[in-house]
């Protein structure tokens, strides 16, 4: 279907902070075709008192951020 190439996985750093403690993103970045989720998951941790998420984000926003 013509959906399927409007959305993208992202890879998202944050950590606690938002408005009522709410998770808060810091960097996104979009995850490649290629890579593994779950082996970035294991391979690579953020530092203390942050974390990550995956996130499905529209291909449109995530260019619109960019500009």
């Amino acid at each position: 279907p013509e959906e399927f190439g409007q959305f993208a996985l992202c890879d998202v750093v944050g950590r606690p902070g938002g408005p009522g403690g709410a998770w808060q993103g810091e960097h996104l970045r979009e995850v490649g075709d290629a890579e593994r989720p779950l082996l970035l998951q294991e391979l690579w941790k953020p530092k203390a008192g942050w974390s990550r998420r995956f996130e499905i984000r529209r291909r449109q926003d995530l260019d619109r951020d960019r500009d």
